[in-house]
């Protein structure tokens, strides 16, 4: 599986398939999802906790398939480049969190 490019200062929306045990599930519509990018080693946080919709266009709740997105201002001010980790938090009557592989490059762009 290839990993995802993020550039800073773009909005994004990255879908992502979660799987617990190996399987897709059914993410409940009510869930409480979360997602933020942080550091390889999980040392530092480069952007707030977002709050993500289960009514995000191009959700597959059933599939457990989450489009995350990031406003381009979420991620203009992170300076890391390289390897991070997307953080996704899932609570639809108990947390749990996965980590996805990402890598980050600065946008030139203005």
């Amino acid at each position: 599986m290839a990993v995802p490019t993020l550039v800073t200062g773009d909005d994004i929306a990255l879908p992502v398939t979660l799987k617990k045990k190996g399987l897709t599930f059914t993410i409940n519509p009510a869930a409480t999802v979360k997602a933020r990018l942080v550091s390889a080693d999980r040392e530092a946080v480069f952007t707030a906790e977002i709050a993500q919709s289960t009514a995000t266009s191009g959700n597959d709740l059933a599939n457990s398939l989450i489009v995350i997105i990031f406003a381009a201002a979420d991620t203009a001010d992170i300076t890391h480049q390289g390897t991070a980790l997307l953080e996704i938090q899932v609570d639809d009557g108990g947390k749990q969190t996965w980590f996805v592989s990402v890598r980050i490059v600065r946008g030139q762009i203005a």
